[in-house]
């Protein structure tokens, strides 16, 4: 086999593979520094190719490794608990991983040519596009930002970085590091000197900032039990186990005196009117002293157009019954919560009960305890940070996430949602608390530590003292308006050197 030959054939394989190992890079293994040197490889294998579309085709490669391992949970969704045939789960399962793949590929066929060509600017080029296509994929059709290359970078020193930029600009900023291990690989004339900057200087940023406190507590500390009723997905809507479920979560709420008890999303199956009498006036009388439960269930919502439906909501019980404050989610699942235009028929597919939900508005106010005000979002809501820093300028000194991750089994999904949730923290410098059914039930500090969890899929309330944070970061006063500037920044100054200095030819 001719030498162009042989390299066309092993450049894709090689980059799959590398998609793999980024794909590990984050929980449940959280190693930050696997997603550099991954990346990396990635880099030299499009740099490698002859054509832009052989660069191309090994980015494709390279992301179609990375999702089809990374959201390989999206399977048992389908196909465990949706019925949907075992080889079509797999096959959309395939075709997701290559959607989004395509934007990993757009980025380094744009980027790997000017590394390729030893550019003045080049990696700062490069990490420009990483991060606007990453941006675009938490945008484009709804948004999917899950696996962002900044969410394994938690407990890595980039972490120091993400009250500044988010994690958008965190991974912008690890494509830079990345790009500069890959341009001290090549063995060029000069190279070395930008290497290093490329990797040395983002790294040091964060390292330094890693320390600094973007807000302070505010308040006095409150008493929360998060409960994780571990509910089986497959009986989840069945009306005799979601009575059951009903009757252990109102023992568990009786338990113990809190000033909040949090259930998960979904945790009731039917609004609160539909609770039997008997369990209602046992939560309602445990919730004598004060205390609120915010229960996740279903509430009646109309459409834009005014038709009645049902909306994923939040609902806060006191000893009087429901409260007048209510939390409906905003971001609603496609397939899951709602129908996309000409889907029709891949949801008839599915055997998902409640598909079809109204859709909160972008404003809706912070649930008052004590002197704490507790902004929600519900199950992938968190994986939105332009989404969550709004509710943080509004006041809120304490997130709270209800989830019910089921769907998914006993897969990394679970572990991958906490490490989102902690970067949702180190960038709003806020503290989260996670109710979820199965896992991973958690508390978590404004710094992104996690203070205590749940074993997933055991039965158990996690009782802790939080007092929230006041003071915004620069992420929470510009959104995703901070990363945006810096992946303009990088651009144009990739442009801006690469238009003043001659470039080498590559050596």
């Amino acid at each position: 086999m001719r030498p162009d030959r042989l390299r066309r054939a092993v450049l894709p394989g090689a980059a799959f593979a590398a998609g793999l190992v980024h794909a590990a890079a984050f929980a449940p293994l959280n190693l930050w520094w696997l997603q550099l040197l991954a990346l990396a490889a990635a880099i030299r294998l499009a740099c490698a190719a002859a054509t832009l579309r052989s660069t191309a085709l090994v980015g494709l490669a390279f992301g179609f490794g990375w999702f089809v391992s990374g959201v390989a949970w999206l399977f048992v969704s389908m196909h465990r608990y949706g019925g949907m045939p075992a080889p079509m789960a797999a096959a959309a399962l395939m075709l997701f991983a290559l959607y989004l793949g395509a934007f990993a590929a757009a980025s380094l066929a744009l980027g790997a040519p000017v590394l390729r060509q030893a550019r003045h600017g080049a990696a700062l080029l490069f990490a420009g596009a990483w991060g606007a296509g990453e941006m675009l994929r938490g945008w484009l059709f709804t948004g999917f930002p899950w696996l962002s290359s900044g969410y394994a970078h938690v407990d890595g020193p980039l972490a120091g970085l993400a009250p500044l930029v988010g994690a958008h600009g965190v991974g912008t900023l690890a494509a830079l590091v990345a790009a500069g291990l890959a341009l001290a690989t090549t063995g060029r004339r000069g190279a070395s000197f930008a290497a290093l900057a490329c990797v040395g200087l983002p790294l040091l940023a964060g390292l330094a900032l890693g320390p600094v406190r973007w807000s302070q507590e505010a308040g006095e500390p409150i008493r929360v039990r998060l409960l994780q009723g571990n509910v089986p997905q497959q009986l989840k809507f069945d009306p005799q186990r979601s009575v059951a479920a009903m009757q252990a979560y109102a023992r568990s709420i009786a338990a113990q005196p809190a000033d909040l008890v949090v259930l998960p999303e979904t945790a009731w199956t039917l609004p609160w009117s539909h609770t039997p009498q008997a369990i209602a006036d046992a939560i309602t009388a445990s919730l004598g002293h004060g205390g609120i439960a915010a229960i996740g269930m279903p509430l009646p919502a109309t459409t834009r157009r005014g038709e009645p439906t049902l909306a994923n909501s939040v609902a806060a019980i006191g000893a009087g019954g429901p409260l007048p404050w209510r939390y409906d989610k905003r971001h609603l699942v496609p397939f899951g919560e709602f129908v996309p235009t000409g889907f029709g028929w891949f949801v008839r597919m599915m055997n998902i009960p409640l598909g079809d939900f109204g859709r909160g508005t972008p404003h809706q106010p912070a649930l008052p305890v004590r002197d704490q005000r507790l902004a929600f979002n519900i199950c992938y809501e968190d994986i939105f940070g332009r989404e969550l820093a709004p509710q943080v300028r509004d006041g809120a000194t304490i997130l709270v996430n209800l989830s019910n991750i089921a769907w998914f089994g006993d897969s990394h999904a679970l572990p991958q949602h906490l490490q989102i949730a902690r970067m949702r923290s180190i960038e709003l410098a806020r503290p989260m608390l996670r109710a979820t059914n199965t896992g991973m039930t958690a508390a978590i500090d404004a710094r992104g530590r996690v203070l205590g969890a749940l074993e997933p899929y055991t039965e158990d309330a996690l009782a802790i003292e939080l007092r929230g944070s006041a003071g915004l970061t620069p992420y929470a006063r510009a959104g995703d308006l901070a990363p945006a500037a810096l992946i303009a920044l990088l651009a144009l100054a990739g442009l801006g050197l690469g238009a003043r200095l001659p470039h080498k030819a590559a050596r």
